[in-house]
């Protein structure tokens, strides 16, 4: 095991946001076999923790139709600090959706917009939470992905808040990927997006053992399809789906030798 929760660019978190708590979890909890417990909240109400085994892996919060939020995923990745963080994103043109704010005994948190829309949650534990070496196990987020239509501009504006450096590599058709890195690690990527015309987001990927039969799954669960199983050439292999109310993530299964390669 690492240290590494409390410096910058790690990943760390994924919260659903939904209208419909006893949906989603029926949907979840039967696509990827997640448990979940209740967490008390005081004031914010109840929080429903998501588990693969032993291991927390995510959380739901429930909003109201009022609160503009559309179901969705958010993923939080780590700052050193929350407030600068913030601070930084409205000063390279983004906004600041939720100012900074505590969490007692859990950490510090915000979320933020870029110019491009996508929404993102600048965090900071309370205390250390170690970092497993190896490739994610199955049932856990093993990659973040941001899909916009200027990959440029918006490497530019993370690597300034996060600290990430950037690798480009040329996909082919697919065109170039933005490749996150903290340290040798890498991080997430940010690529661009192959409909045009949908907004900005960050797509959050779960590892399975069969990406075929997961997506079919998905689908028998009154999930929609975004995108049918397909290969990443040396990479592996991904669908994506869009839960029954509408929030979308990816699954995917790393060829033998890119999970070697993440190690």
């Amino acid at each position: 095991m690492t240290k590494g929760a409390n410096t910058s660019g790690r990943f760390i978190w994924h919260e659903l946001q939904t209208t419909n708590l006893k949906a989603s979890l029926t949907f979840y909890t039967e696509l990827f076999g997640w448990k979940t417990s209740e967490m008390d909240m005081g004031p914010g109400g109840k929080y429903t923790m998501l588990k693969a085994g032993d291991r927390d892996v995510g959380g739901v919060m429930v909003h109201g139709s009022d609160k503009g939020v559309p179901p969705s995923w958010l993923a939080y990745c780590t700052v050193l600090d929350v407030d600068a963080a913030s601070k930084k994103a409205l000063a390279l043109g983004g906004q600041v959706m939720q100012p900074p704010t505590d969490i007692p005994s859990v950490g510090r948190f915000a979320v933020i917009v870029d110019p491009q829309g996508a929404a993102l949650g600048p965090f900071k534990s309370a205390e250390e939470r170690p970092e497993a070496d190896g490739y994610p196990p199955v049932g856990t987020f093993c990659w973040t992905e941001l899909l916009c239509n200027d990959p440029e501009a918006a490497s530019a504006f993370y690597a300034e808040i996060f600290g990430w450096k950037i690798d480009k590599r040329d996909m082919g058709p697919m065109g170039t990927y933005f490749g996150l890195l903290r340290g040798d690690k890498q991080a997430g990527g940010i690529m661009k997006s192959q409909m045009p015309d949908a907004p900005a987001s960050w797509l959050c990927y779960v590892a399975v053992d069969d990406v075929d039969a997961t997506a079919k799954r998905a689908v028998g669960l009154k999930g929609k399809t975004i995108v049918p199983p397909k290969d990443i050439p040396g990479i592996g292999r991904f669908a994506v789906h869009a839960d029954p109310q509408g929030a979308v993530s990816a699954i995917f299964k790393a060829d033998a030798a890119y999970q070697a390669s993440r190690k």
